[in-house]
């Protein structure tokens, strides 16, 4: 295989809605502000892949190919991923692909999704719409009828993880939930940037025990591009290219698994993990990496994600929150762009963004929110999709 960088970053703020923008044009804008950040036009691009959650939000089937016409990319290839909460993930896992096996020397990572112009008929609610929406992940036959809407599903699993390990705590996840609130404030992009304490947490409301409402992540519009080289074309463009040098994805039991080996456990993001750890030759991931961006769909998921990712032993996650060790000043920062939870979230764009963030900072042009770089390696972990079915992981190295 080729080796392939990340040599373009671009990022539009995260919203609860673009009411004035429809989804082309966050595309455009996002696009525009990467093929500026990799010193290239569309000329130079060989073939997009298009991070598009879901045809119910965006009202469009074919999306893609919408946006294909709309970036001036006409008659060069194009492909669409979707993955659930995964899809930016795998949507890059495919682009590295496209390049590493010499397909294409430029390919574009199209992030985007819209959400909020979808609304529930019955009351007109748009946040309702969009947990209707979310909820068909579920297999509709047979699990949909039944399963609870998507914080509560997420739930189920966070609580056997409670029984089993005993904890993480509530205090603990609220402490998570704090940690990420206070790096959105450094973050120009983040859509929920406001002060909150551990008691302000804890007391707001009940979303699904244990999750309390600023536990939740947030319902999100936005886009988010990268772009991809091969090794020429990257040292022809950049003196700081950010090599991918693992990547991992993993299809897990699309129904609930209540197993011993997978109760409690979101095994997707570890299958994802070795993959990737195996590829970029990561030994030792708690003392390998200076920063990691992880998806706190709820802020108790993100310390499950530091066990599975083997930053600590599993049920151990608890401890490393207490010890302040992923905070912007312990040894490994996670989500000091201010995570799902607060910079925003909506499957597509959320994860071409960490990816994105994690360049950035590898880069360290990462602003305010920037961590020190000592190691020069990052990593990236998502999952979704049914039962937390669908995880990946990138490892990124400068």
């Amino acid at each position: 295989m080729r080796r392939v960088a990340v040599v373009g970053v671009g990022q539009v703020p995260f919203k609860a809605r673009y009411p004035d923008r429809n989804y082309q044009e966050l595309a455009f804008d996002a696009t525009k502000n990467a093929l500026q950040d990799a010193g290239i036009t569309t000329k130079d691009v060989d073939s997009a892949v298009y991070a598009i959650y879901s045809d119910m939000l965006m009202h469009q089937m074919t999306s893609d190919n919408m946006v294909h016409d709309y970036l001036g990319l006409r008659g060069k290839p194009g492909v669409r991923i979707t993955s659930g909460a995964s899809t930016g993930c795998y949507a890059t896992r495919a682009a590295f692909a496209e390049v590493a096996s010499g397909l294409s020397d430029v390919v574009v990572v199209v992030g985007v999704q819209k959400s909020a112009d979808l609304v529930n008929p019955a009351n007109m609610h748009r946040g309702e719409g969009v947990m209707m929406s979310e909820s068909i992940t579920h297999d509709v036959v047979w699990q949909h009828p039944y399963t609870p809407m998507p914080p509560a599903a997420w739930g189920i699993m966070l609580t056997a993880h409670m029984r089993r390990y005993g904890g993480p705590t509530p205090e603990q996840m609220a402490k998570v939930s704090v940690k990420n609130h206070k790096n959105a404030f450094n973050n120009p992009n983040a859509q929920l940037r406001i002060h909150v304490s551990v008691e302000d947490v804890l007391n707001s409301r009940i979303i699904a025990w244990p999750s309390t409402m600023y536990m939740c992540c947030l319902f999100s519009e936005g886009a988010a591009v990268l772009v991809l080289a091969s090794e020429d074309k990257a040292r022809a463009l950049t003196k700081k290219p950010v090599w991918i040098t693992g990547v991992g994805t993993s299809h897990d039991a699309a129904i609930p698994d209540m197993s011993p080996r997978t109760l409690g456990r979101t095994p997707a993001i570890s299958n994802a993990a070795r993959q990737a750890y195996k590829m970029a030759r990561v030994r030792k991931p708690a003392q390998e990496f200076d920063v990691a961006e992880v998806h706190d769909l709820y802020s108790g998921l993100e310390i499950l994600a530091y066990e599975e990712l083997g930053f600590c032993k599993i049920g151990e996650g608890g401890r490393l929150v207490d010890e302040g060790f992923t905070e912007m000043t312990g040894p490994l920062p996670v989500n000091p762009s201010g995570g799902r939870v607060a910079c925003g979230h909506i499957a597509g764009p959320s994860e071409v963004y960490s990816i994105g963030e994690v360049a950035l900072q590898l880069r360290e042009d990462a602003g305010k929110r920037q961590v020190r770089v000592r190691k020069g390696r990052g990593v990236v972990s998502t999952v979704g999709g049914p039962s937390a079915s669908l995880g990946a992981a990138l490892v990124l190295e400068r």
